[in-house]
């Protein structure tokens, strides 16, 4: 074999070996790159799926948000709802000015009726029927409940009910430290889901808050509950509102006579305003009664200012169904303050002994010749005049008034005829 060929082989070995190593496949090499990428692929998987378990769980979090967003939406959208139709019943009553039915107790729909002149219970479902407002419930899918006080019962002999009447129920928040309202009206209550040992079938059971045997769907313990050593099942309070919490769920809606009042005291002064329009009308003078000067609502022959008088009154009865019945039931003729210019009285005035100017006056004008000025609600125990009309100029001995400074609504307002109507 010569030198040249021998270069060659030699050449072409070294060549092969080469190719060889470097395409053969070295075991270990072999499994750390497959160990590496089996790693990556896991790392990738992982971080998918904490991404999906964090997707999922910010979303189930903002869905349960959200529906417990929108039930309590929903449930103080039906109380909200129950308080406007109970206000409006009360402005709208035609034989009692203020007044609200009595709670339902037998889950009819409908107010129950009076024993006596007075509610069978004055704690109950909402008496949706007799307020014509639907079949009224919470997102729970419970009939609202309702606790009254007794004062603004809608019975016509109960005691008077004007702008003096205060309401007696007690709602505290969280605790006894804080009352929200000392003087409620009204409360509507939310029961939500039974909680604890709550139960309302149709099963018959002693009923803790009233002691009797009932249908346990009727009772209100299984309904309402309570917290701070309060109950809302009580038929009297103090009642409480609190966080919803596992033994307590219940959600509330308060009226006060500062939601009613002041409409119920408008409506009344309309109503008065129209029958003395009436009076005038057909009585023979074409005038306008003398006014009461106490409290006994009968007129005084010479005075013309002091209240609206509804008996002995001078100088013609009123005609008949002229002045509503509630007025003089409910006694506001004690309430709203009256007073006559000389010019629209019996004969020209000539008798009346209080009289200082021809026409009345309001802020300086003088072309009235009538004025009712009513008082406001009872926020406070009233005793004297001061206590019904604030400003001084409006109880004082003479013929000229002013617009109330106060424009609260716990306070005077004023109501005038015009001379023009002479």
């Amino acid at each position: 074999m010569g030198l040249a060929e021998i270069t060659l082989r030699s050449e072409r070995l070294e060549s092969s070996s080469v190719t060889v190593a470097r395409t053969a496949p070295p075991h270990a090499s072999s499994r750390r790159s497959l160990r590496h990428a089996t790693r990556g692929q896991a790392l990738i998987v992982l971080v998918l799926m904490l991404s999906i378990a964090s997707t999922l769980l910010v979303y189930g979090s903002t869905t349960e948000l959200g529906r417990a967003v929108k039930s309590e939406a929903r449930t103080q959208a039906s109380l909200a709802y129950a308080r406007e139709a109970l206000i409006g019943r009360a402005v709208a009553d035609a034989n009692r000015p203020g007044s609200l039915p009595c709670p339902d107790t037998d889950d009819d729909g409908s107010a129950e009726l009076f024993v006596g002149s007075a509610c069978p219970s004055y704690i109950g479902r909402l008496p949706w029927r007799t307020l014509s407002i639907g079949d009224l419930r919470d997102d729970a899918g419970e009939r609202l409940w309702y606790a009254l006080s007794p004062a603004f019962r809608d019975h016509p002999s109960a005691p008077a009910l004007n702008s003096d009447t205060r309401g007696t129920l007690t709602l505290y928040s969280i605790s006894e430290a804080t009352a929200l309202t000392r003087e409620a009206v009204a409360i509507v209550f939310a029961p939500g889901a039974a909680v604890g040992a709550q139960a309302r079938d149709t099963s018959t059971a002693q009923c803790s808050t009233t002691g009797r045997h009932v249908p346990r769907d009727r009772c209100s313990a299984n309904y309402l509950e309570g917290t701070a050593g309060f109950t809302n099942a009580s038929a009297a309070g103090p009642y409480i509102t609190a966080p919803v919490a596992e033994t307590f769920n219940d959600r509330v809606a308060v009226i006060v006579t500062a939601d009613l009042m002041p409409l119920v005291e408008q409506r009344v002064a309309m109503e008065a305003r129209s029958a003395l329009l009436a009076y005038k009308a057909a009585s023979a003078c074409a005038c306008y009664p003398w006014a009461a000067g106490g409290l006994d609502g009968a007129s005084e022959h010479g005075q013309n200012r002091g209240f609206i008088p509804s008996i002995g009154v001078l100088p013609d009865a009123w005609p008949q169904g002229v002045l509503p019945a509630y007025f003089r039931a409910n006694r506001w003729g004690r309430i709203i303050r009256y007073a006559v210019a000389r010019a629209a009285l019996e004969d020209g005035g000539r008798a009346c002994d209080t009289c200082r100017d021809t026409d009345l006056s309001i802020d300086e004008t003088r072309a009235f010749e009538l004025v009712l000025i009513t008082p406001g609600y009872a926020e406070r125990p009233r005793q004297n005049t001061a206590d019904y009309v604030d400003d001084v100029e409006n109880r004082d001995d003479d013929d000229r008034y002013v617009t109330p400074r106060s424009q609260t609504a716990a306070r005077d307002r004023i109501y005038a005829i015009s001379n023009s109507t002479r």
